[in-house]
């Protein structure tokens, strides 16, 4: 048995770097914070160093050529994604934006061009055109009342409201859309304010280093958490936790075709009465498989919306289609993975403004 260290900006950077090297099967010893030595240490943020144990046999090599071989598979599958893309919106969707007037045609086109899908984008407009002559209206004017209309479509923000307490919140989703590093952002969040007695629960025990990723930041933030392999144990922890003001429960990652595991989260969701539900939605998935992600998810009566990956995406049309197919409260986005600084709660403003990104000419 081996020890190595391994040292990064976050407890995330770490993790990456230690599973990396050393694989899923690496035992984390200790996690602390540190600092860089020196007296300008004392300034600079604290670094998190995470000291694992590991069988030197089981020492991933670093071969060069598969990493370009697995760059290269990345290419190949954005490539795909892309080609979908276009093959989906030419055989599709009818261009209708023929039937705008063509000042709204205009706007059509920045929002298409900024992830909007083309059917939304045109009922919305259409819808616009219908109740308002825009013929005898400038570029301006006609924004201004895009941009109204955008801030009606997206309603108004639903994040976490502490005024009532206690609050159990689940966090679900597919499979890879971010469950555990966004519980832990929002869960730092509140800890950085220093008022609430907070408890964590994962029930992600399909995955090891998962588990591993939760103790990691619960270690950092020096708060308790809870490792629940079923019903009973998810009732027997939230027992232990009683007292709290906050209990963040993470969940399995759920393939949205596997209803077996839906069943499953269905059963868990239901042991809680009281509760307040966020619904992980990566923001660089196909419209055509949105739809069907969602549609899996609609035995939960209410929930709220996290759009995850933004930055991955680089639009913002994700926002209005998943408001559009969910008719959901959109709350917070995430957009990398530095924990706490990498989520924002939804400004809807701001996203109107990223959706209209382009100049419009009178």
């Amino acid at each position: 048995m081996k020890i190595k260290k391994y040292v990064g900006q976050t407890a995330h950077e770490a993790m990456l770097k230690l599973k990396t090297e050393l694989g899923p099967d690496a035992v984390i010893l200790n996690t602390k914070t540190i600092r860089e030595k020196g007296i300008f240490g004392i300034f600079k943020k604290p670094l998190v160093e995470i000291t694992a144990a590991y069988e030197e046999k089981d020492l991933i090599p670093k071969v060069p050529i598969s990493k370009k071989y697995e760059d290269k598979l990345l290419d190949l599958n954005q490539e795909l994604k892309e080609l979908k893309n276009i093959i989906l919106n030419l055989s599709n969707n009818k261009d209708f934006s023929e039937e705008l007037s063509p000042k709204l045609r205009n706007f059509h086109n920045i929002l298409v061009n900024n992830g909007v899908n083309p059917d939304i984008s045109y009922k919305i407009l259409k819808e616009i055109e219908e109740d308002i002559n825009v013929d005898n209206k400038d570029g301006k004017t006609i924004k201004k009342i895009v941009k109204y209309t955008l801030t009606e479509k997206l309603g108004n923000p639903k994040t976490i409201n502490m005024d009532i307490r206690p609050k159990i919140i689940f966090f679900i989703g597919s499979t890879g859309v971010g469950k555990t590093t966004t519980l832990a952002k929002i869960a730092a969040n509140f800890v950085l304010e220093n008022r609430y007695d907070i408890g964590l629960i994962t029930l992600d025990t399909y995955r090891i280093a998962a588990v591993d990723q939760l103790k990691v930041y619960a270690e950092i933030l020096k708060l308790p958490l809870e490792v629940a392999y079923n019903r009973d144990d998810l009732m027997k922890s939230l027992s232990k936790f009683s007292h709290k003001d906050i209990i963040f429960i993470d969940t399995a990652g759920r393939s949205h075709n596997n209803l077996e595991q839906i069943e499953e989260l269905k059963g868990i969701l239901n042991v809680v009465e009281e509760k307040e539900v966020f619904l992980l939605i990566d923001a660089t998935v196909d419209y055509s498989i949105l739809n069907s992600i969602i549609d899996r998810y609609n035995f939960v009566n209410d929930f709220s919306i996290i759009v995850t990956k933004v930055d991955e995406a680089k639009k913002y049309g994700s926002f209005v289609n998943i408001r559009h197919i969910t008719d959901k409260e959109l709350s917070y986005y995430t957009m990398g993975q530095n924990v706490p600084e990498d989520i924002r709660k939804v400004n809807i403003q701001e996203i109107i403004e990223k959706l209209l990104e382009e100049n419009i000419n009178d």
